[in-house]
């Protein structure tokens, strides 16, 4: 019989796992609440249940009857995914290891809990944040970022300055991110951020590329914009990377699977990792890498959620130049068209926009606001130093301003 797969989302960034699915002769099953996303027109079924009502998601495996189930790219996702493995005694993570990694609350006990360098952080809801919140933390505090707990693309971020910034505003706005209704406050971390994938295999980071990460700060958060392979940082740095992630991993108890990675390198070279969440990097960042790389992301998390034992992974010895840049906007206004310029035409390989001409487009404010995604491979690292800090200009979106 063919085996069944319920894959979790349809969106551009699960399409890759779909493809492969379907290629290898799988019955894929779809499941998310936006019927009109693409991955559900190659799937043989899809049905209308929220990727992150865990309940609904094991009721539905289990009257489908399936011999798999896994997401790609989604960190809302992957609880639902780890539930239901454990709950029918098929392979996946264990779901208390999930739910360490992909709450920032617990992430952060969980890092301090190893030993790890740790920001001071305040795990607020709705009630402690009804009160005086500036009065309550450490007069010594110059730097803040407020995050939702539990959120994913950059939404509801705020950096703000406790005595001078709004900090009460930026915790609401985190709330109303958050499903949970939770928020973290944290100590700004001063330092380059560095990021990308890894594969954690028998409990120890087995592949790791990582690059340099660029923000989007005109709206006035701090929003991911580019992320430029390799690292200009050196050995020692990702040595110490590696060390701490492979703590982590220990610690919440996770074994094997893909990581996406983020963390700040301190202008004194300490490691302080931001988040590690149990998934790929989204906007087609595993398919970037592999073609600079050659590792196989996709067919990875396939094998993995089939049970199938792979060869082990090991560090590529290819390692291209390449990058991943967000299309965006911004300012508010109807989308117009996107210009490519001479300069970049023949290193992209890959490019995505959502939008069609005519279509409203918002101020890049988070992953829900982005047009798109490119991506880029170059000839060398002086070729990508030269392009990528005026990326904006050579994948230039055309619109009409909003009308006032």
């Amino acid at each position: 019989m063919t085996a069944r797969i319920l894959i979790l989302g349809g969106s551009r960034f699960q399409v890759p796992l779909i493809r492969r699915a379907k290629e290898r002769g799988l019955r894929v099953i779809t499941c998310d609440y936006l019927p009109e996303n693409p991955g559900h027109r190659l799937a043989d079924e899809y049905h209308d249940v929220s990727t992150t009502d865990r309940e609904a998601v094991l009721a539905l495996a289990r009257r489908i009857g399936i011999d798999a189930v896994a997401s790609f790219s989604s960190d809302p996702a992957m609880p639902a995914v780890a539930y239901v493995a454990n709950a029918l005694g098929l392979p996946g993570p264990p779901l208390e290891a999930i739910v360490k990694l992909t709450d920032k609350g617990a992430f952060r006990r969980l890092m301090a809990a190893s030993g790890l360098p740790t920001p001071r952080h305040w795990v607020l809801d709705a009630a402690a944040a009804a009160g005086d919140i500036a009065a309550a933390l450490p007069a010594d505090l110059t730097r803040l970022v407020v995050k939702p707990v539990d959120s994913s693309g950059s939404r509801g971020i705020t950096i703000v300055d406790p005595a001078g910034g709004d900090l009460a505003a930026a915790v609401r706005r985190a709330l109303e991110h958050s499903p949970a209704k939770r928020a973290i406050v944290e100590e700004y971390i001063e330092g380059e951020q560095i990021h990308g994938d890894g594969y954690l295999q028998d409990g120890r980071l087995a592949y790791q590329y990582i690059g340099d990460q660029a923000f989007f700060t005109k709206s006035g958060a701090s929003i991911p914009i580019w992320t430029r392979w390799p690292t200009r940082e050196g050995d020692a740095v990702l040595r110490e990377l590696a060390a701490q992630v492979d703590a982590v991993a220990r610690a919440s108890g996770l074994v094997e699977g893909p990581l996406n990675i983020e963390a700040r390198v301190t202008p004194e070279g300490r490691i302080h990792l931001i988040e590690i969440g149990p998934r790929n990097g989204g906007n087609q960042i595993p398919i970037l890498l592999e073609r600079l790389t050659g590792f196989d992301f996709v067919g990875r998390v396939l094998d993995g959620a089939l049970g199938i034992r792979t060869a082990p992974a090991v560090q590529p010895a290819q390692r291209a130049v390449g990058a991943c840049y967000i299309v965006h906007s911004e300012h508010d206004g109807t989308y117009a068209g996107l210009e490519v310029s001479e300069a970049v035409r023949d290193k992209v390989m890959l490019l995505e926009v959502i939008k069609q001409v005519g279509d409203p487009v918002s101020r890049y404010v988070g992953s829900n606001t982005a047009l798109g995604c490119a991506l880029l491979q170059f000839d060398s690292l002086a070729e990508s130093d030269r392009l990528m800090p005026a990326m904006s200009s050579h994948l230039a979106v055309a619109f009409r301003p909003a009308a006032r």
